[in-house]
This record gives structure tokens, C-alpha cells and sequence, in this order.
């Protein structure tokens, strides 16, 4: 399988999402695919207006565009490229402010194309990333619910929604979420523990192991 690790560290050596990502990567035999990338050394473009007039444009009215214009398209093209590819995604990064970093939405935004990973049929969008997988790693510092998202503590956890809802409208066939809280020091081991193995089933039920 061709495996896509989407991954944004900025605590490096002191990340402790890192210390699950690599659980991950030490779960995948040697005879898949690995591709990886650092969002923090390669961030993903964002919408200005010239992007999206010809995002607009070409996707939606279905305008051929020039070669200056395309040109402008490539960062975008080249990463719905990269996750076309992959049977599987492992997104990991840590939790910012109850929900995903900007820097992941942003490469959401980027390969969330119309044409390319989703389309719209009689009744509604359809994914057009069929037969996938995504896994997605996090740690936050305080301790949330994920089993829904309100107002009310401990009901702040936006990650794991919408990065089901992300993977889910683009037509992934499964999407797991592993997450480990690690600011209260008497339970940062116990919850990082649970969530290795968590990984490390979720991994053997797909055959990367």
C-alpha cells in the first residue's frame, strides 16, 4: 500500500504527537509505501484571490487556464496529487485551541478539490476518494470529549469532528482518530500508553503491520 504521513510538529524533539507518530511508523512493514509530509518545511498555499478566481474557474466552470494561471494552481495540484496516490493517510499534529492547527485546514482546504476529491450528484456531494483510509493523531493538553462537541466543557473537542468530517465528505472509507491528553503529569504515561495501542490495533485490523 502507498502510505501518506501528513504531519505537523512544531515542538520537533519535545512533541509528543511525535511520540505516537512513531509508533505508527515502527507498526508498517517494510513492504508498503512511505511518503511524508512536513507541513512546517513545506506549508500548504492558501486562497488568495488570484487562487481561488481560477480554482473558481477551472473546477467549477470548467474554463481552460492559461499557463501563468495553472502555474499559480500547482502547489494545490501537486498536493491532491500526493493524497490521490495513497491508500492510506496518517495526519498527525497536536491540537491548538480545541481543534486542528491552521496549518493542517489549510492543506485540507488545498486538496479538497471539486472534480479531483469531491463532485456534486442529485443528491449532494459524493467523494471521489473511494476505498481509503485515514487515520489521524493528535495530543491536546487538557483532557476532552470526543464523543461530541458543544459549549460545554469537556465538549470542546473540534478535532476529531472535523477531521472525520474532512475525510468522510472527501470519501474515505474509514477514518480513526487517536488522541492522548498530556498536561495533567499523573496521567500523561497511562494516556499515551492507551493511545499506542490503540494505533497498534487500528494498524493490524488494516494489515500494515
Amino acid at each position: 500500500m502507498n502510505i501518506l504521513i501528513v504531519k505537523y510538529l512544531p515542538a520537533r524533539e519535545f512533541s509528543n504527537t511525535a511520540i505516537l507518530l512513531n509508533c505508527a511508523k515502527q507498526q508498517i512493514n517494510g513492504s508498503h509505501q512511505i511518503e511524508e509530509l512536513d507541513l512546517e518545511t513545506v506549508p500548504p498555499p492558501y486562497f488568495d484571490y488570484g487562487i481561488l478566481m481560477n480554482y473558481y474557474r477551472r473546477n467549477y466552470q470548467g474554463k481552460e487556464l492559461s499557463k501563468d494561471e495553472s502555474s499559480k494552481m500547482l502547489a494545490m495540484d501537486k498536493l491532491v496529487s500526493q493524497l490521490k496516490r495513497a491508500d492510506v493517510v496518517i495526519l498527525a499534529s497536536p491540537m491548538h485551541n480545541f481543534g486542528m492547527p491552521g496549518i493542517v485546514k489549510l492543506w485540507f482546504d488545498a486538496v479538497m478539490q471539486k472534480g479531483v476529491a469531491f463532485d456534486y450528484g442529485e443528491k449532494g456531494p459524493i467523494g471521489l476518494f473511494k476505498n481509503k483510509k485515514a487515520l489521524t493523531i493528535f495530543t491536546s493538553g487538557g483532557e476532552y470529549s470526543n464523543c461530541q462537541v458543544s459549549l460545554n466543557y469537556p465538549e470542546w473537542d473540534t478535532y476529531t469532528f472535523l477531521s472525520k468530517i474532512e475525510f468522510k465528505f472527501m470519501g474515505f472509507s474509514q477514518v480513526e482518530v487517536v488522541s492522548a491528553a498530556v498536561a495533567n503529569p499523573h496521567n500523561k504515561d497511562k494516556n499515551i500508553f492507551a493511545a499506542k495501542n490503540k494505533i497498534m490495533q487500528i494498524l493490524k485490523d488494516w494489515k500494515l503491520n
